[in-house]
Parts: structure tokens; C-alpha cells; sequence
């Protein structure tokens, strides 16, 4: 079947936050159950769908004069099937149509031994995202945090 790539309105929040209850492993409490809700409704968020099911969904913010990856997450049942890759390319269309050249996000430190998020930067890395920024942090669930940049022509 042919996968869908736009916008998400409100009636798509269920499905959006069904998904980042799956992910709990990426998505702490705090994130599933204060953050996302918020934040899908401000920023802009854009999906991945198929016969009406939402299959990923990524959310984008500007800061900084780049367009920023607040969140993204993909169905665990579609994991490993290029639903991710749609997205950072729906992102980079994205930029281009708002004229930013920079496409950024930030996420757990390398330092930090945790595999789903030695998966996650992996996972940047693929679509050529690359290291700017590191720094230490206060907060025990996120030690360290690193920012990721690439450039969209």
C-alpha cells in the first residue's frame, strides 16, 4: 500500500499518543503523559499513514534559526521499515519550504550506555546528521546530551 505523508490535525491525537505509549523506552512519563500532548498541538507535526493508520509521526519546531526535531516516533510494528526515513525527508521538505537550511535535534549522549538510543544516534547518523554541541546535565535520565545538525539544500 502507499504511505501517506501530512499534516496532523487534532483528531489525529489519539493515535499520535497511542503511539509514544508504545515507545516507553525513547518516551519517559513525562514525555508520553505532559509533554507530547502539548507540544503535538503547538509545533508542527507531520505523519506517516496507511489505510488511516498512523504509522509515525515527527514534530518540528523553529529556534535558533533551525528547524528543530522535537519529537519523533514510529510505530513499533513498523520499526525497520523506512518509516523514520520518511520523516526526516518529510522534515527536510519541510525546510526547504519555510527557507532553513538546517535541520537540528538533540538526544541521550553517546557516553551513556543505553542501546535504544545507541539505535536512535545510529539512526541519525544514517541520514547524515552530525555532532555540534555536547553538554552535561543535571538531570540523572539524561546525563549528558548531545545536538545533532545537518544541512538541507
Amino acid at each position: 500500500m502507499t504511505k501517506n505523508i501530512r499534516r496532523f490535525t487534532l483528531e489525529d491525537q489519539d493515535q499520535v499518543l497511542q503511539i509514544s505509549e508504545l515507545l516507553p523506552e525513547w518516551f519517559d512519563i513525562d514525555a508520553r503523559t505532559r509533554a507530547i500532548p502539548i507540544d503535538i498541538r503547538f509545533q508542527e507535526v507531520l505523519l506517516v499513514e496507511e489505510n488511516g493508520q498512523i504509522l509515525g509521526f515527527i514534530a518540528l519546531y523553529i529556534a535558533e534559526g533551525r528547524v528543530n526535531i522535537g519529537w519523533l516516533g514510529v510505530h513499533p510494528d513498523h520499526h525497520r521499515q523506512g518509516i523514520g526515513g520518511l520523516l526526516i525527508k518529510a522534515a527536510e521538505n519541510y525546510c526547504r519550504s519555510v527557507g532553513i537550511e538546517e535541520l537540528a535535534t538533540y538526544t541521550l549522549g553517546d557516553s551513556v550506555d543505553y542501546p535504544p538510543y545507541n539505535v536512535t544516534r545510529a539512526f541519525y547518523h544514517k541520514y547524515g546528521f552530525r555532532l555540534y554541541q555536547r553538554s552535561q546535565t543535571d538531570n540523572p535520565g539524561c546525563p549528558e546530551e548531545i545536538r545533532l545538525k545537518k544541512w538541507v539544500e
